[in-house]
């Protein structure tokens, strides 16, 4: 125990008296609180589109009138309402339409301020046509039923009512969350313990390391410090969320963002979420130091893990897909190992059932037990031809020294 503390002590200080190390530490809870400040901000912003501001001028009274029932209609159309104001309340951006019809039933309309939609245009033409039509048909001396005749007959049009689509996953945007932030957290914590075992093996201090522990002390050593650190900022960072989820920002009433920080605002969840974290950080912390053993150099510890993470890449896709409700049907991924913490946490509570999650949590720990046993392979064996005879040089020194004191 002596020397598993001393190797994770090692690490935790290599680590944790570097600056960035602190700033990536805050940096998550700060940037999710200017996201929640964002997303409270947007959900209380005015939404809808704004009125539209129309002031009408024109001498004939019929004019005046279809021109403001067909930009009315347009409105409707548009989804957007329109208020007509007089020219002395009207603010400069107001659309401005003066209509004009000479005694030959001509009708002139001219536009300025605010453009109107094409729509729109289309039904002020078609209504200010009538009102000449109409002009024309008096001057020509038509009777009053000839000129309510001559009007357009009303057209109605009757929309079958669509079904409304059946409610999404409510808690699915939430688990994503989660998952993604212990997926970053799980990236960079395997970045910094593929480096600490590159290190110790491209500066040939692992064999010196080797002939004073043991390798199951190196790896748990390792796993130890490195995992410290990465459960620091694990509880900071969802220590964070849960605590922006406890302000207003998070509540019901705050827009999709609030609905989101929701996920953080059960503490059981929390703790199963960072139970699972440390499962998935052993198992492939595991793997990284057997590979980061058997490499020489940092290039080659690079492409030795990229499997590692072209996995880590293969679940976050899984997981947009998963979001946007195209992944249907992949809860099978939960029996292969190195996607089980991942579809623990995405899949609702109770989804997988008992059998299927305490089956694929039991394949997790056989896998990582199965990776631990080949970094210390890796260790002893590969790369390092002469350590078994270090170590026997070594322990008959300490033999002969011990007898020649006795």
């Amino acid at each position: 125990m002596e020397r598993l503390r001393l190797i994770a002590g090692r690490e935790i200080g290599a680590y944790a008296g570097v600056p960035s190390f602190w700033a990536a530490l805050l940096m998550g809870p700060l940037l999710m609180l200017i996201a929640a400040l964002a997303g409270g901000a947007l959900h209380h912003a005015p939404s809808g589109p704004q009125a539209r501001e129309v002031v009408v001028e024109a001498a004939d009274p019929a004019a005046a009138a279809a021109a403001t029932e067909a930009l009315t209609r347009a409105g409707v159309v548009e989804g957007r309402p329109v208020t007509f104001r007089a020219p002395a309340e009207s603010n400069p951006s107001a659309t401005r339409l003066k209509v004009d019809v000479d005694a030959e039933g001509r009708v002139s309309a001219h536009l300025s301020g605010a453009p109107l939609p094409k729509a729109a245009l289309a039904m002020l033409r078609g209504d200010l046509s009538q009102v000449g039509l109409q002009a024309r048909l008096r001057r020509a001396g038509a009777s009053g039923a000839v000129l309510a005749a001559a009007r357009v007959a009303p057209v109605s049009v009757e929309e079958a009512p669509v079904a409304p689509a059946p409610p999404a996953d409510p808690g699915r945007i939430g688990r994503f969350a989660v998952m993604m932030l212990l997926w970053m957290n799980l990236v960079g914590a395997l970045g910094m313990l593929l480096q600490a075992i590159v290190r110790e093996r491209a500066n040939r201090a692992l064999e010196s390391l080797l002939s004073a522990a043991r390798p199951a002390d190196i790896i748990f050593g390792k796993l130890a410090g490195v995992g410290v650190l990465s459960l620091l900022v694990l509880a900071v960072w969802l220590g964070g969320a849960a605590a922006i989820a406890a302000t207003p920002l998070g509540g019901a009433g705050a827009g999709a963002m609030g609905f989101l920080l929701q996920a953080f605002a059960e503490p059981s969840a929390l703790v199963g979420a960072g139970f699972i974290y440390v499962l998935a950080f052993a198992m492939y912390g595991s793997a990284l130091i057997g590979l980061g053993a058997i490499a020489r150099d940092v290039p080659s510890a690079q492409n030795l893990s990229r499997p590692v993470f072209g996995v880590l890449l293969m679940v976050f896709f899984v997981a947009l897909a998963q979001l946007g409700g195209g992944a249907q049907g992949l809860a099978w991924l939960a029996w292969i190992p190195l996607f089980t913490p991942f579809m623990l946490l995405l899949e609702p509570a109770g989804a997988l059932g008992a059998a299927q999650t305490v089956g694929a949590l039991a394949g997790m720990g056989a896998t990582t037990v199965a990776f631990g046993w080949l970094a210390t392979r890796a260790l002893t064996g590969s790369g390092l031809p002469r350590l078994r005879a270090e170590r026997r040089v070594t322990g008959e020194r300490r033999r002969s020294l011990a007898a020649e004191a006795g």
